[in-house]
């Protein structure tokens, strides 16, 4: 550590819009390694940890302190006097290794107190009150069976790009210091990355398109509530959507889809896509199309069996962030309405269309894929789909209408219309919170975020990848992620998060039962 804190060069990075609309979700995960091979020296915990200050030169970052600057904006300072530290903490577990494997890493076999945080940032209790930047616990195994590796970051400084490419880092520091391989020490101390949020703004084109009508819904108009939220030190606003509990009463549930089923599925929906081919069908586009209709299908299985209606729906929505907020559940409510601009005709169409938020990198767009930027590169595609296409029995036939939609969707989001979100963004800070608010009073709207280019199994820190990686069990309702197998396999992991009565239809759909396998 003392290593680490000589190298470190005083400064203060503004985080960029993009950066805070995430801001209150953590990246956890979890890293599991299996010793198979009964060595006495596998991933030695002094090398790991010296390993990690050596990462953190390159990500000094994490070693920041988040610092309001009003009216929505946030900067991390990095003082070499006043650092604020990852926790990193150590343990030893009665836990054996293959416990886990035969679980299939099902959570409930876990050692005990292996997840330092929820999915929520916030600072941990005590008078500090500081947000870490880092959480990272390393858990080793009874009878030095394997070694588990929890690591957080807040989405305040990075995205799933900048967090794998972290644990990579961090691994092959590790790798080139068991091996002594000078030349490999040199090459992995020498990479840089780029933490310079006015990147974006330099890749920005000239042109712009028109964004949609459901985007401008959520980021504009008067939202009391929402600016409230983001007047909040984003400690305490952390604690108060904690209290808010986004992911009460939800139920994760994690699917293989093999490479077979997703290639033959491919070839018969192709035959019906809009231009009669399946060079554009991609993966990421026939999952998406897959999991809207399979959650739509299922909410409305859910609502024909226990007659619960949306406006029911919208208002314990409602109720779950205004009245953590504000205390007062009626009058929070309205307030909550109000500043949605909710009108009745918005109900009457909310009955008609799923929420659609299909997430997409501005690294490919902007040109920024190589270099090396660390910062949040996400944005959301709000779509309002029609629930007469989604609704409809799942075969290929429905699925290439799906498909065009959801295509039509990630294709329009070109280096023009990231510049206008850009844009919109900017030009008002604390829209931040405004999504989050959006999400309250839109109980089936759904998240589906495209991992499976993540560097998940990248990490070797001397005895190989990680057989398996994971994030925490309960993280928020209606997110489903798709991320990659555990190599050399190709086929994908799909990990969904719904309200137990949605994932009860999900478990009984009979396409989704044949179409996959359930993991746990």
């Amino acid at each position: 550590m003392d290593e680490f804190v000589s190298t470190v060069e005083n400064q203060v990075i503004g985080l960029h819009p993009l950066d805070t609309q995430a801001a209150f979700l953590n990246i956890p995960y979890h890293f599991f390694f299996g010793n198979d091979d009964k060595k006495d020296d596998f991933m030695p915990s002094d090398v790991i940890r010296l390993s990690f200050y050596r990462a953190l030169k390159q990500f000094p970052i994490l070693a920041g302190y988040l610092r309001p600057e009003g009216q929505g904006q946030t900067s991390v300072v990095i003082d070499r006097d006043d650092l604020n530290m990852p926790e990193y903490v150590e343990s030893l577990s009665d836990t054996r290794y293959d416990t886990l494997r035969e679980s299939n890493f099902h959570h409930s076999s876990w050692p005990k107190g292996l997840t330092r945080v929820g999915a929520i940032t916030m600072a941990a209790p005590g008078p500090a009150g500081r947000i870490k930047l880092a959480n990272v616990h390393v858990v080793r195994l009874r009878d030095n069976s394997g070694v588990i590796i929890f690591i957080n970051i807040p989405h305040y400084v990075v995205d799933g790009t900048g967090f794998f490419s972290f644990v990579e880092l961090w691994g092959k520091h590790c790798l080139a210091e068991r091996t002594g391989d000078r030349q490999l020490a040199q090459q992995t101390s020498q990479l840089e990355y780029c933490f310079d949020r006015s990147i974006i703004a330099r890749h920005l084109p000239v042109e712009r398109k028109p964004l949609d009508s459901e985007t401008l819904r959520v980021y504009t108009g008067f939202k009391p509530i929402a600016d409230w939220i983001a007047w909040l030190s984003p400690n305490t606003r952390g604690r108060l959507l904690n209290k808010a509990k986004f992911n009460s009463g939800v139920v994760s549930h994690t699917f293989r889809v093999s490479r077979q089923a997703l290639e033959m599925l491919r070839k018969e929906v192709s035959e019906y896509v809009a231009d009669g081919s399946d060079g554009k069908l991609t993966d990421r586009y026939l999952l998406a199309a897959i999991l809207s209709k399979l959650i739509a299908r299922a909410h409305r299985n859910r609502r024909d069996q226990e007659s619960v209606s949306v406006a029911g729906w919208l208002f314990g929505a409602a109720c779950s962030v205004v009245g953590a907020a504000v205390g007062l559940v009626k009058y929070g409510a309205r307030l909550l309405c109000c500043s949605s601009n909710c009108d009745s005709s918005v109900k009457r169409d909310s009955s008609k269309y799923q929420s659609l938020n299909l997430l997409d990198d501005i690294r490919h767009g902007l040109g920024l894929v190589d270099k090396q930027y660390m910062g949040n590169g996400l944005i959301p595609h709000n779509s309002l789909c029609p629930l007469d296409v989604l609704e409809t029995p799942i075969n290929p036939r429905s699925l290439a209408k799906a498909v065009d939609m959801v295509r039509s969707i990630y294709e329009n989001a070109d280096a023009a219309l990231v510049a206008s979100f850009v844009d919109l963004l900017s030009s008002n800070p604390k829209s931040f919170t405004r999504p989050m608010i959006y999400m309250s009073t839109q109980p089936e709207l759904l998240v589906v975020t495209c991992e499976m280019e993540f560097k998940l199994y990248a990490s070797d820190f001397g005895n190989g990848p990680p057989e398996w990686v994971c994030t925490i069990p309960s993280f928020v309702a209606n997110f489903v992620g798709l991320l990659p197998s555990p190599p050399p396999s190709t086929d994908v992991i799909a990990n969904i998060i719904l309200k137990a009565p949605v994932m009860k239809q999900v478990l009984r759909d009979e396409f989704w039962r044949d179409f996959t396998q359930i993991v746990y």
